[in-house]
């Protein structure tokens, strides 16, 4: 078998349905988790693979089965998978023995000696913990795992766990099948950042339209499981096609329009009904009644039954859900379409039975409606954070929030996450002047000079623009850019412009932020972002929090709040000292918010206290359900 560093995007992929269609067959429990282990194994290059899972008491951890070992109980927290379950960590460790959390009584038991490992948590829908992944001794020439594997095991750990979830809560196959299917679909639907809701309400519809046209109820419920994976096949188009925002060009749309065809041969061979039913769904749901559809132009009552039914209920669901490249269409722009496509792209008499059945159709969207806010274009109604944490360290970045192309919150990240994207950003508007919010201005200026055609905007109080100007980009520490022209421009590099507290300034179409003072060592400052209608407070390093839940309470346009948290509760002194926030202290004054609608996201933490800081939120959140951000993550309005 090759090396599964050497794999291909799609050869990953076809290994891990390999994995899944054989769990669909399987009954008993302990099969199902060998077969999951011997996925990681491949998946990785690992020696060895075990499938923990967690007791309903969340006192211990098991596995009946695992590559080398007879079932086995642990405390919950016991070694390093404990540790990787209790603080939700993923963990790469070269040498286990150099490890205080290993337990080498397992090693001393078998015989076997461990060197390498790799643990990662599972999660289930509401992102509880159920169980990890552990994967041990890589097989490759310097044994150690790294990033690579890590993002594999992760793709499997996806799978896996809605497949433990499902084996779990039935002794039925049947329904343990269904739920492989389903989450197999959710997937295909997830990568084009569609939801799972949106499979759903596919398979709700052609039940329907499946019932309306006579067929009987054990056919009808086939279609309705089968229906989930139309999709599926897109899990094999590249990113690049898949997820870009805008209308495809020829050479992207002839690629997009595999899907189909990649969808029925990851499946055909199978000979279970379900999959049989899969197979033809995901083959023919874009084939049309006149002929002109893909991917064999097959016309009227060439295109099966299960196709013709899923075709209808996907582009219904389709053209009635928002997507992160368009709005959702009015029912009665969508009705005309349905009456237009009759005898053209759609069964004449399927559409007769879809209008004479709309009320159930429309309860089924209402009943299966998404309950989360999609991921929208960062340029659109979300703020992405650039940079979450207290100070920087491999993997983590510093202070920064893109607001949109051309305006971001602070600078402690922008060079790496944005790269030459950082060319489009105009305004920089800081908060204060300590190094973790301004040090990647130097950055992107310098790594970007020469192609640079904008004077880069540096807004801030007044005393933050004096210290840079001052103490930073001074000739000493860093050029002195607001001497220095442009390349073939007489502007020079950067400007430095001084905001007022309370005043809105206009930063887009419907776009704003507002500055508000905030605690801290320094003068500083936080934001007020607002998008159309709704706003989100960014307080940026701060201390006392009461002139911000004044803000919050009068301002019924704030949805969200972003607050940092440096320390944990036993260093309340430096925190107190350098005037920052533990759990204990920023619980103890929000408890004087009034409002209890208002959404909490937690940055600023040092990476080094990550897992006490996460135990403290627990410990003293009380009602409030405090959302830890990551480099990455989007706070949405």
């Amino acid at each position: 078998m090759k090396h599964a560093r050497s794999l291909s995007a799609n050869e990953i992929l076809k290994l891990i349905f390999k994995y899944l269609t054989e769990v669909s067959s399987m009954r008993s429990y302990d099969d199902i988790i060998m077969v999951l282990a011997d996925m990681g194994r491949a998946l990785t290059s690992a020696d060895r693979c075990t499938v923990w899972v967690v007791n309903d008491d969340k006192k211990s951890i098991w596995t009946k089965v695992a590559h080398g070992m007879d079932a086995i109980e642990l405390p919950i927290n016991s070694g390093i998978v404990g540790s990787s379950i209790m603080n939700n960590e993923k963990i790469i460790i070269d040498d286990v023995y150099k490890d205080d959390r290993f337990n080498s009584d397992i090693d001393k038991k078998t015989g076997y000696t461990t060197k390498s490992m790799m643990v990662i948590p599972m999660c289930d829908n509401e992102n509880e913990i159920i169980g990890a992944f552990q994967v041990i001794n890589h097989k490759g020439e310097k044994g150690v795992f790294d990033e690579r594997d890590m993002e594999r095991l992760l793709l499997a750990s996806t799978y896996a766990a809605e497949t433990i979830i499902s084996a779990k809560l039935t002794a039925e196959i049947e329904d343990t099948q269904k739920e492989v299917v389903f989450t197999m679909g959710a997937i295909g639907e997830s990568r084009s950042k569609e939801t799972g809701n949106h499979v759903k309400r596919v398979a709700e519809y052609s039940k329907v339209l499946a019932l309306a046209i006579g067929m009987d109820e054990k056919e009808a419920e086939l279609l309705k499981q089968a229906s989930p994976m139309h999709d599926i096949g897109k899990i094999a188009i590249p990113d690049s096609v898949l997820k870009k925002p805008g209308r495809f060009n020829a050479q992207e749309r002839s690629i997009m329009d595999t899907h189909a065809e990649l969808g029925y041969s990851m499946i055909k061979n199978s000979d279970r009904p379900l999959l049989k039913a899969a197979a033809i769904v995901s083959y023919e749901h874009h084939e049309k009644w006149d002929g002109t559809g893909y991917p064999r132009k097959l016309k009227g009552d060439e295109i099966h039954i299960y196709g013709r039914i899923t075709a209808i209920a996907d582009v219904f669901d389709a053209l009635g859900s928002d997507r992160v490249y368009k709005k959702a269409w009015d029912d009665d722009r969508i009705f005309n379409l349905f009456k237009e496509e009759r005898g053209k792209h759609f069964d004449p008499s399927l559409v007769d039975m879809f209008f004479e059945n709309i009320d159930k159709f429309l309860e089924i969207r209402e009943t299966f409606k998404d309950s989360f806010v999609q991921e929208k274009e960062i340029y659109g109604e979300t703020i992405k954070v650039l940079g979450a944490y207290g100070t920087k360290a491999k993997g983590f970045g510093t202070s920064a929030f893109l607001l949109n192309p051309k305006n971001v919150i602070d600078a402690g990240n922008l060079l790496e996450p944005l790269e030459e994207e950082s060319l489009k950003i105009e305004n920089i508007w800081l908060t204060h002047s300590h190094l973790d919010h301004i040090s990647d201005i130097a950055y992107i200026i310098d790594n970007y000079f020469s192609m640079r055609t904008k004077t880069l905007n540096i807004i801030g109080l007044p005393q933050t623009i004096k210290a840079v100007k001052k103490y930073f980009l001074n000739n000493l520490i860093w050029p002195d850019f607001s001497a220095i022209p442009m390349n073939n421009s007489k502007k020079m590099t950067i400007k430095y412009t001084e905001l007022e507290i309370g005043v809105v300034y206009k930063i887009g179409v419907d776009e704003s932020i507002e500055a508000f003072a905030t605690d801290h060592t320094v003068p500083s400052c936080g934001y007020i972002v607002k998008k159309s209608d709704t706003s989100v407070l960014i307080t940026a390093d701060t201390f006392s929090l009461d002139n911000i839940l004044e803000i919050i309470d009068k301002r019924k346009d704030i949805k969200s709040m972003v607050i940092e948290c440096s320390f944990p509760s036993d260093m309340e002194n430096l925190a107190i000292e350098s005037k920052h926030l533990t759990p204990k202290l920023l619980f103890e004054q929000l408890k004087k918010l009034k409002r209890e609608d208002i959404e909490l996201y937690i940055n600023h933490i040092k990476p080094s206290f990550m897992n006490t800081i996460i135990k403290e939120m627990e410990q003293y959140r009380g009602k409030w359900e405090a959302n830890i951000l990551k480099d990455g993550d989007f706070l949405y309005f």
